[in-house]
């Protein structure tokens, strides 16, 4: 008898006792073994279901009370082409599941790996939190969001209310149900802006940009919130399986109160900061930020605003460059000086040395610049300047 086929009956018995506190991780981190291969069995169905657009499948397992949200979450993950795998990953002790649900109820943190159709990305991770009990002599999932505060989980954008998605050769968009225009207008930028990413920074952005445009906030947050800030969009990096450290690719996820006057320019802008995603997150945030300002400026002079660009740089090296003493560190991008700051460094460094080796530079740093030191040695291997240097080249600048 084959796993997605055997009987799943689990009695109380089976499990050596009348909780399941008795196959909590053993020493070696095993759980009993009659109840991994229930939890897996349901675990290896479920994936299957989705694959194969089996509704009842997916359900089967679930208890009444949650098969709605149940129910929405699999039309969700068809509609954005989910193809997922669902892999046990450690038991967790929830005391208040067990009070909730009774004595027989364990909580399983466990991987989703899953691909994105049409996107050609490597396989991606991200955690959920899944408590089955035992009713009836069989398991049931009886609550899936147990470990949203513990795990960071259910944040994906399947993980709300009905999605709509548009598709294009080197585009996903994904939207709230009803915003169909808003998905629309985003594919064809997105389509129109890659092209000129790849015209300044050849290489490294991967094949199909994703696109998030929801109306929740917490749609692809961090738990906690990282890197401070409120700029239009932001990049959040898809997790690789496993421990390899660097993601498969990433989202672009455009903030709610930004969606109706999102630009090309702003796309440009957080384009190049999925361009390198993939490289690491060695990159020192003045030149992260100062080449997506970079790009982004050279879309306003693109659409006839250069006069508001050239008074902006006249600005800032009056303002600021004339007593500037270092460039931004990491956690001090809250206010426009940082950025405008990091812009113009870019822009310097590119005047002077030109793009290659400062997109080259951005490419080694990533992976290497594990310190000061480091990301010293490299910028100067690479530009020719230290961050010291630029500074003083910066302050000669001052108008």
């Amino acid at each position: 008898m084959t796993p997605a086929s055997r009987n799943l009956e689990l009695t109380t018995s089976a499990m050596q006792g009348p909780t399941l506190e008795q196959v909590r991780p053993s020493a070696s981190g095993e759980v009993d073994p009659r109840l991994a291969a229930a939890v897996d069995a349901i675990l290896a169905r479920r994936g299957i279901a989705v694959r194969t657009n089996n509704l009842g499948m997916f359900l089967a397992d679930v208890a009444p009370e949650l098969r709605v949200e149940q129910q929405l979450l699999f039309q969700n993950l068809r509609t954005v082409g989910v193809s997922p795998i669902f892999r046990r990953a450690e038991p967790w002790v929830d005391y208040e599941a067990v009070r909730r649900y009774g004595l027989a109820t364990g909580t399983f943190r466990v991987s989703m790996r899953y691909q994105l159709a049409g996107t050609k990305l490597a396989s991606a991770a991200t955690d959920v939190g899944y408590t089955y009990t035992v009713r009836d002599n069989r398991l049931y999932l009886v609550a899936d969001d147990d470990l949203d505060q513990a795990i960071g989980a259910k944040r994906q954008p399947w993980d709300f209310g009905r999605v709509e998605v548009v598709r294009r050769k080197n585009v996903l968009v994904i939207v709230n149900q009803g915003q169909g225009a808003l998905a629309q207008k985003l594919a064809n930028q997105t389509v129109q802006m890659a092209r000129q990413v790849r015209k300044l920074w050849k290489g490294h952005l991967q094949i199909v940009p994703v696109i998030v445009a929801m109306r929740e906030p917490q749609v692809l947050t961090d738990m906690p919130p990282t890197l401070p800030g409120d700029e239009p969009a932001r990049v959040q990096p898809m997790p690789a399986p496993g421990i390899s450290g660097l993601p498969v690719g990433g989202y672009v996820v455009i903030r709610p109160g930004a969606q109706s006057t999102f630009d090309s320019a702003q796309m440009t802008h957080v384009l190049l900061h999925l361009l390198p995603v993939k490289m690491g997150e060695l990159v020192p945030r003045w030149l992260a930020e100062g080449i997506a300002e970079y790009g982004e400026n050279l879309q306003l002079v693109a659409t006839g605003r250069g006069a508001a660009v050239a008074k902006a740089r006249s600005e800032v090296s009056r303002e600021l460059l004339g007593e500037l003493t270092r460039l931004p560190a990491d956690d001090e991008f809250t206010t426009t000086q940082s950025y405008d700051i990091s812009w113009l460094a870019v822009e310097h460094l590119i005047k002077e040395v030109g793009v290659k080796p400062v997109t080259d530079f951005y490419f080694q740093v990533g992976r290497r610049g594990y310190s000061q030191a480091a990301r010293e040695r490299l910028m100067q291997e690479y530009t020719g300047f230290t961050e010291e240097t630029l500074v003083e080249s910066l302050r000669s600048l001052a108008g």
